[in-house]
């Protein structure tokens, strides 16, 4: 199986370079080719497919020379940024390798996934997500719910189309909580799924197309914050766990032994996907792409079989064996495989301690007085034992690093030996049955959907400009207006409040008390001039013949010639070169977490996406992209009035 995959990657290289080839040696086409955005686009998807970001970036920059198409110079834009994270991604790599893969249709591939439940997964739709025709995602097409869970992350459509992750909490029996965001940090306006918890329940992985990644789906992880109650800033998993196809799921198996990646990197189209299971790598560590070595074939986890030209055959300690080992390593290794397996048990004894105490809190809550106040001291005294087994992994986890960066150093692949007896040792050895590496697919069967209720959230009132009939209009329960700019229709001015007989079935009205003690009613909530002089004819017909549109700037009146001024300032700043420029607002020197008080302000200010990037005392955190410079000077702005310091702008040129 192995020569099949290193000669399928040859191939795939063969023809890459090939492809390449007539891309970049066709001058007779080229001058003819290079007109068309089309073409260059196409050129810009093969380079970047490879993983050749430079050249694919080259490319792309040509295509959005070349086009008019609004529409496609931001996906061009966004292909552009995809481009610069693979750079940034690729930099530094694991490369865990595969020993066990397979391929399966994309419509049931979560069944082939023995680290999770049997019977657990349950098809869209259910009572938790209902999505409309239009709103089906071609890879989420089923939600883990194992049984007897008292909570549950999954992930569902909003109002928008975009898949965002959402909680759920059991209430009764059958009744569910209405479901909330899980959190504003995973949260990028695109699309979220395959939400993964890890057995300790303090990592979250899923999967992004909206969060800074390399392309299609990428794979990111969160962690849980004590002191903030909330899920941190997510983070790419980086390559090549996220890879430029759709990376759908990561996650670990139970027994600590592997890392399961589904992703469709290498199959056709969205019909079938490939599950790999890799060797689970405890404290990963990253370190730069030889020259070398073929991304492509780092992104099928396939090992590596001829020795690097970096990597001595021989050492002056003794002789190297397959897996890089000497004969006075062998201790080493040995020490290090105890250490990795007592890492395990407390891992295993730890999630015991967890599911105890999960079990005790959902006795509690339907035990009488006396049972729990026992149950009570149960809870604190396993929490307590949980806590000190924390401590202990922790401590380990440390250990293990240690360890690996010295078997780096050296040139050694660290592998966690069979904790097996002596005398089973050789049997194991020889029948490869039962080798602790073999991993063998086998198919779980689909749950039924649940009789539950989910509880239904309160309809949240409706902004969309509206005309419906006579005694349907709607008045706005809070008449702020929003922050920038805003045209609204002005259609009257009365003595008194109108009724809703008299704002003829329009929705949604203000209404503001004038100087002068009369009422001032407009519609709408317009964010251009012209959405606003699309619906005055409308609003005039409606039986207002003088309706007119007027402006407003941070809830203040302005004139209207002046915003549209300003509406036009909105656009793409232009560098003196010629090309478009985003800007992002940067933080430094805050360490590997921003403190909450920052992370209000931001949330407060904008809704662009917060991403960080580095790690420990050189982590760096931006906001944006933003657009127009304003709105990054504005939240520079609010930050600085905070006293909060080490904020700068830069800019990023397209």
């Amino acid at each position: 199986m192995f020569t099949f995959y290193s000669n399928m990657t040859s191939l795939n290289r063969l023809f890459s370079l090939l492809a390449a080839l007539v891309i970049c040696c066709t001058p007779a086409m080229a001058q003819q080719e290079d007109t068309s955005a089309a073409t260059a686009l196409k050129r810009a998807e093969l380079f970047h497919s490879n993983y050749e970001f430079d050249r694919a970036e080259e490319y792309y920059g040509k295509a959005l020379r070349l086009t008019s198409d609004s529409l496609m110079q931001l996906s061009i834009t966004n292909s552009i940024l995809q481009c610069r994270n693979g750079e940034s991604l690729m930099q530094y790599i694991v490369r865990p390798t595969a020993v066990a893969s397979m391929v399966t249709r994309t419509q049931d591939f979560y069944l082939y996934l023995q680290d999770l439940d049997n019977r657990s997964w349950i098809a869209v739709p259910n009572p938790f997500i209902q999505p409309s025709s239009g709103q089906r995602n071609p890879f989420y097409t089923a939600m883990y719910m194992p049984e007897g869970q008292h909570k549950v992350i999954f992930s569902a459509p909003d109002e928008t189309g975009a898949w965002n992750l959402y909680t759920s909490t059991r209430k009764d029996s059958v009744t569910w909580s209405v479901p909330e965001l899980l959190s504003q940090n995973i949260l990028s306006g695109s699309n979220e799924i395959f939400p993964i918890l890890s057995p300790d329940g303090r990592t979250l992985y899923f999967a992004s197309d909206g969060l800074p990644g390399i392309g299609g789906y990428d794979l990111f992880y969160s962690r849980w914050n004590d002191e903030t109650g909330d899920w941190d800033i997510p983070e790419n998993l980086g390559f090549p766990y996220s890879s430029t196809g759709n990376d759908l799921i990561y996650l670990n198996s139970r027994d600590g032994q592997y890392t399961i990646i589904v992703s469709d990197r290498e199959t056709a189209g969205t019909d079938s996907v490939k599950i790999y299971v890799t060797e689970y790598i405890a404290t990963p560590v990253r370190t730069p792409l030889g020259k070398d070595e073929s991304p492509l074939a780092i992104a099928s986890f396939i090992r590596k079989t001829t020795p690097s030209p970096e990597t001595p055959e021989a050492s002056d300690t003794g002789t190297w064996t397959g897996n890089g080992l000497s004969a006075e390593n062998d201790a080493r290794m040995a020490d290090y495989s105890k250490i990795m397996h007592k890492l395990r048990r407390l891992q295993a004894e730890h999630q015991e301690k967890l599911n105890k105490i999960e079990e005790s809190r959902r006795i509690y809550a339907t035990a009488s007085q006396s049972d729990r106040e026992f149950l009570a001291g149960i809870i604190r005294e396993v929490e307590g034992e949980a806590m000190q087994i924390r401590r202990q992994m922790d401590e380990i986890s440390e250990q293990v690093r240690q360890i690996e960066v010295k078997f780096l150093a050296d040139g050694i692949i660290p592998i966690v030996q069979d904790d097996v007896p002596a005398q089973d040792k050789v049997l194991r050895d020889e029948d490869p049955g039962n080798s602790a590496r073999e991993y063998i697919f086998s198919r779980n069967t689909m749950g039924k959907i649940p009789y539950i209720i989910v509880e239904q959230p309160e309809p949240e009132f409706d902004y969309t400009f509206r005309i419906m009939g006579r005694n349907e209009g709607q008045f706005v329960e809070d008449n702020t207006l929003p922050d920038g700019i805003v045209y609204q229709i002005q259609f009257m001015v009365l003595s008194n409040h109108a009724s809703i007989r008299d704002i003829r079935g329009m929705s949604p009205v203000f209404v503001s008390r004038m100087k002068s003690g009369k009422y001032l009613h407009t519609v709408g909530l317009f964010s251009t001039y012209q959405e606003a002089l699309s619906n005055l004819a409308k609003v005039r017909r409606n039986g207002f013949p003088d309706a007119m549109i007027i402006a407003f700037n941070n809830g203040s009146s302005i004139p209207v010639k002046t915003a549209r001024t300003m509406e036009n300032e909105r656009v793409l700043s232009v560098s003196s070169s010629g090309g478009p420029v985003t800007y992002r607002v940067v933080l430094k020197g805050y360490g590997p977490a921003l403190p909450e008080s920052i992370l209000s302000a931001i949330r407060e200010a904008t809704t662009k996406d917060l991403t960080k990037s580095g790690s420990g005392d050189e982590t760096v955190f931006a906001v944006g992209p933003f657009q127009d410079r304003k709105d990054a000077e504005f939240l520079t702005g609010i930050l600085e009035g905070l006293d909060i310091g080490n904020v700068s702008i830069e800019s990023i040129k397209l």
